[in-house]
């Protein structure tokens, strides 16, 4: 199974950029459908029904324009401005156009969800902010409401599972003198996750390909614009994740240590890039700078979440992690089909002895990995990250399809480090030079060498290699099991 994914790999490594597109696009348009057709939530079904026509449509002029290219009738410079305005017009129509659709329906009282609960969860909390009030209230009753008509709706009874650093998110809703349309919390969301990403992909000095892609996956694809429309609570996570893995991988590790403890703020979604960049971090000159990134980091850190813990560490605790963990009075509404959800459900007796297992188990088996192939580079973390991510997600006794997207979105970025200059010291075709080609992998080169080097970090991460290959090309260090 394994070689036939690293076969499927060199295919499509082997895809001229507009084909990739494509087949992205087009993967995107049926996810899409099936959400605007299955969906029970409105919200979702607006997405699906307005997104699926972006992606079509966009799927369409990339098979068409592939075709053309073939046939020479198109440059490589008309290719890659198709592909850029292609991205701009898929965000206009599956990100903007539904969001605004929603925040307006919302703002004039349309019967129907225009929102899922986080949002108004987020304002509750800054409502409570503003008013000199503990964000975590002691008793929480809801889960929070599913807005609709009415954006100032007041509801003091909704469990707040955030971190402190999400409440400033809310307080717009509390501006008397705002737009309704503008007090919701997705704007200040959207607006965060769009300036942070842009400030990452400007800062990052990987060709344009890879910096395209990453921009897809954070906004234009389902994996950024679903939530983004409907929710968007973990987009400003992730953008953050994104701009400290940049900073780490250009070697600012002050830098680095203050965005990802700004990340850490928000969601503990945060903390397991936050924890082990520490030993991987470098400065300019190559020295290890995990004193430096740490201190910065708490600098932001530790004074957030003191105030989120000092005003009451009962409440907190309950709201940020009992209630996560499935262990409150009131259930968690995340909920999927997955190992930790289908365990805790079949036996609801056991759900606290099962909740510690599989802690125990996801730990283990994490902590396993990580001892035997320790991750140097910021790149490598990353992707240990994005594994560990996927089997919380699977392990979790309250979780949801949803939280996905962190390792998706982390397998990208890695990818995205690869194609980066090592703090400005080495040009990324300096160390291919250096480790030299991989083999089974020259014929896919020698095909399609521009979009072979889109995908060749991933392709690197999957492919079979010896143990010295490993460690140049990924990252990774071995860990001998005989000592």
């Amino acid at each position: 199974m394994r070689s036939a994914a690293v076969a499927l790999w060199h295919r499509a490594a082997a895809l001229p950029a507009l084909l990739q597109d494509a087949w992205i696009y087009l993967a995107s348009a049926v996810f899409a459908g099936g959400v605007a057709l299955k969906s029970v939530s409105a919200d979702y079904r607006g997405w699906g029904e307005t997104a699926a026509v972006a992606y079509s449509v966009a799927a369409a002029v990339c098979f068409a324009a592939a075709r053309a290219s073939r046939s020479g009738a198109w440059r490589p410079a008309a290719v890659a401005a198709l592909r850029r305005v292609l991205v701009v017009l898929v965000i206009g129509g599956a990100v903007l156009v539904p969001l605004l659709a929603q925040l307006v329906w919302r703002a004039e009282g349309v019967p129907g969800a225009h929102a899922q609960p986080e949002v108004a969860v987020v304002e509750r909390a800054g409502d409570r902010a503003a008013s000199a009030q503990d964000p975590y209230l002691l008793h929480p009753t809801t889960v929070g409401v599913a807005p609709s008509s009415d954006s100032h709706q007041v509801d003091d009874s909704s469990f707040f599972p955030y971190l402190p650093g999400m409440v400033p998110f809310g307080l717009v809703n509390a501006v008397r003198r705002l737009p309704a349309e503008l007090k919701d919390a997705r704007v200040a969301l959207t607006g965060f996750t769009l300036l942070v990403g842009a400030i990452a992909l400007l800062w990052s000095d990987a060709s344009l390909a890879r910096r395209g892609r990453a921009l897809q996956f954070l906004v234009a694809l389902p994996t950024g614009a679903l939530p983004m429309v409907t929710g968007g609570d973990d987009l400003p996570v992730l953008a953050l994740m994104l701009l400290g893995l940049v900073l780490a991988e250009r070697r600012r590790p002050v830098l680095a240590g203050m965005v990802l403890g700004a990340a850490g703020t928000l969601k503990f979604t945060a903390w397991p890039l936050l924890v082990l960049m520490a030993p991987a971090i470098r400065d300019s000159e190559g020295r290890p700078a995990a004193l430096r990134y740490s201190l910065a980091a708490l600098v932001l850190l530790v004074p957030v979440l003191g105030v989120g813990i000092g005003l009451d560490p009962v409440s907190f605790f309950e709201n940020v992690v009992r209630f996560p963990l499935g262990l409150a009075r009131v259930k968690s509404p995340a909920a999927s089909p997955l190992l930790g959800e289908v365990l805790t459900h079949a036996l609801p007796q056991h759900r606290l002895a099962l909740t510690a297992l599989l802690l125990v188990v996801g730990a283990g088996v994490a902590l396993a990995v990580y001892g035997r192939m320790r991750p140097r580079t910021p790149a490598a973390v990353a992707r240990y990250v994005a594994f560990a991510m996927l089997l919380a997600t699977v392990l979790a006794p309250a979780t949801r399809f949803g939280y996905l997207i962190y390792p998706a979105d982390l397998v990208v970025w890695a990818w995205l480090l690869d194609g980066m200059q090592v703090g400005g010291a080495r040009a990324p075709s300096e160390r291919r030079a250096r480790r030299g080609p991989v083999p089974g992998r020259l014929a896919a080169q020698s095909a399609s060498p521009s979009s072979t080097s889109e995908i060749d970090a991933l392709v690197t991460a999957l492919a079979p290699a010896s143990e010295v290959e490993k460690d140049e090309a990924t990252g990774w260090t071995s860990t001998s099991t005989s000592q």
